[in-house]
């Protein structure tokens, strides 16, 4: 496989998904909500995710596609690409600037990342990686990931699934004391792109899927970070689980270290979401 390729694929069909996105941002929308009151999809959502395909159609015909909105289809091919067209809805709808557009190539057959690009349209900036070639910020190669003191660590968070979100204000709890500060921006490609770029310094993100998080995991391994989640690292891959730990490698065992013990209670076996 031609990773130069995948990775101009996956850009081509990124930026084409955030112009299509901001199209959207001057008019008037229908919006739904799907599981619960803050998980939402849109018009922008259903479009942006099709014009992602169609790009990923006419260059790659022939691979798998997994698509937050349209779900899974079928290929030949031997790359899966997974797209979370807007990632951080919510935040999209309510004009703030936490959003992002996610594609990702991976192994068809063992879930290996192999290249990833996340657009965050409102700052126009595009984060991408392939698999041994490093991290760039539009076009920019980024500084490989340092920060090892986890009292200056500035920490993105996700809440989790509606099971895991009473647990939140008990990590809430272990972090503060023990880091810079939280933050909470609502989209988990945009906060692993901010790690990637030194923006922030990690994110724990639980109850992710594979279209919220596969290209950002790349990017922060590309940056020479960490991910997996509170039973170990997944290199070159994201956690099975759902459950996303990324930081720098330092910061990355002692988060872990801080965490395990308030969220042991979460944890159930099976995967979420296999990495294949």
């Amino acid at each position: 496989m031609d990773l130069d390729e995948l990775l101009s694929v996956a850009r081509e069909a990124a930026r084409a998904g955030a112009r299509t996105a901001l199209s959207w941002r001057s008019g008037a929308l229908l919006v739904e909500e799907k599981a619960a009151s803050d998980d939402l999809v849109s018009q922008a959502d259903r479009d942006t995710e099709r014009i992602i395909r169609s790009v990923l159609a006419r260059h790659r015909p022939d691979d798998a596609v997994l698509g937050e909105e349209d779900g899974d289809t079928a290929g030949t091919g031997r790359v899966r690409w997974i797209v979370d067209p807007i990632d951080g809805t919510t935040n999209y709808l309510y004009g703030r600037p936490d959003w992002a557009v996610s594609v990702a190539a991976a192994d068809a057959a063992d879930g290996r990342l192999l290249a990833g690009v996340v657009v965050e349209p409102a700052l126009g900036l595009v984060t991408e990686a392939r698999c041994g070639g490093g991290t760039a910020a539009d076009g920019t190669p980024v500084p490989r990931l340092a920060r090892h003191d986890l009292s200056r660590a500035l920490v993105e968070l996700n809440l989790g699934r509606p099971a895991q979100r009473p647990l939140a204000g008990r990590v809430v709890d272990a972090l503060v004391p023990r880091v810079r500060d939280v933050r909470r921006g609502g989209s988990a490609a945009a906060a692993l792109a901010q790690v990637a770029t030194g923006r922030a310094d990690a994110v724990w993100a639980p109850g992710l899927r594979a279209w919220d998080c596969a290209a950002g995991v790349l990017l922060v391994q590309e940056a020479g970070g960490t991910v997996g989640d509170l039973d170990g690292p997944t290199p070159g891959t994201w956690p099975g689980s759902g459950d996303v730990l990324a930081a720098s490698d330092r910061l990355w065992t002692a988060l872990r270290e801080v965490l395990a013990p308030v969220w042991t209670t979460s944890r159930t076996p099976g995967r979420v979401m296999p990495p294949r």
